[in-house]
């Protein structure tokens, strides 16, 4: 951080190896850090740090005593304005070759290297599509006569890894979410119908993903392709307080869904056979916190929609914890089991 600092007030890119690190934490009075590691220099020479840098004159650890300017500074904000300092940079980065390459590995241990293999595991490139914003299990048809929606199926079940990701847009601002849900598409579930041209694709909403920088267009410049990670098993921060406040919740979801159908069928919304259909495509209710909030947000708002339910789809995607889902889940379908009473409408 405070290498980044004074690199960021000189206005200079620095293209750090360790080396470099160890000399400016040196520079800086910082004794307590540890080398990372010591690689070889191309032309060793020798050289001396600056006396406004480290030194017995050095009273506080946040700021230094310097011999040309004859005054303390901060860290970060003085040492751009002085010479001595900044000669010791240009010095550094003149006199030794200091690139990532010259750097030894650190030694990693086994949860070291299970930590990165699962971050490496859940990102992953595909085609994504604007459409709707979608839910672990729920079902979406759709499909075109564009020749390039008939190329991005070609490339997803040829050269793709059979995945689609689906985004939807932002219920506010209109722009596309960063935030969606994978879709896996097989050859049993395309349909093209050689007189028309027409393709479909029927899917089930399947992992939940965060979109990774900018898309850009495949080669054809048929569809769009982006870096997504999958966030489904992503560690998350959530207090213990927490945990046992999203448990209570739960716990009362079974109730709330029991009276929320039975709402739903007296307002003539849907029909017993119908909300039968939808409960099938997004299966039993789960056990699990997370999981259950997010089945309770795919029975409010499922596709085609009830009409019944402010939607919370998206708001559901970019819930940071297992709590803020349960928390949007149960007071979602609270208002609406007020709204289909007559309590309170929604709109």
């Amino acid at each position: 951080k405070q290498q980044a600092q004074v690199a960021s007030s000189m206005k200079m890119k620095i293209r750090c190896g360790p080396l470099l690190f160890n000399l400016l934490i040196s520079a800086l009075g910082a004794g307590a850090f540890t080398p990372i590691s010591t690689p070889k220099l191309s032309q060793p020479q020798k050289y001396q740090t600056s006396t406004c840098a480290t030194g017995p004159d050095e009273t506080r650890v946040s700021r230094t005593f310097c011999s040309k300017r004859k005054s303390y500074s901060r860290r970060g904000d003085g040492f751009s304005q002085c010479p001595s300092f900044t000669s010791t940079l240009n010095m550094v980065a003149e006199q030794f070759e200091d690139w990532s390459d010259a750097a030894e590995s650190l030694p990693l241990s086994d949860y070291d290297k299970s930590v990165l293999a699962a971050m490496k595991s859940r990102h992953v490139q595909m085609p994504i599509m604007i459409l709707d914003s979608m839910l672990p299990g729920q079902c979406l048809e759709f499909g075109s006569a564009d020749p390039k929606f008939l190329k991005l199926i070609n490339h997803v079940l040829n050269d793709g890894n059979g995945e689609i990701g689906m985004i939807g847009l932002n219920p506010h601002t209109g722009k596309p979410l960063n935030l969606g849900v994978t879709l896996f598409v097989t050859k049993e579930t395309v349909k093209v119908n050689p007189l028309t041209g027409m393709a479909s694709i029927s899917a089930q909403g399947k992992k939940r993903f965060e979109v990774q920088g900018e898309p850009w267009m495949d080669e054809s410049s048929s569809f769009y392709m982006a870096d997504l990670e999958i966030v489904d098993d992503r560690t998350e921060i959530i207090t213990d307080e927490e945990k046992r406040e999203a448990k209570s919740l739960s716990s009362a979801v079974p109730g709330l869904v029991e009276k929320w159908l039975e709402q739903v069928l007296r307002s003539g919304k849907s029909d017993l056979g119908g909300m039968k259909d939808r409960m099938n495509d997004i299966g039993p209710m789960p056990d699990s916190v997370g999981d259950r909030a997010i089945w309770v947000a795919a029975l409010l708002n499922p596709i085609p929609a009830l009409g019944v339910c402010l939607e919370i789809r998206p708001a559901m995607l970019a819930c940071k914890n297992d709590f803020h889902r349960m928390k949007l889940a149960t007071a979602a379908i609270q208002s609406s089991i007020d709204h289909l009473s007559g309590r309170r409408r929604l709109f």
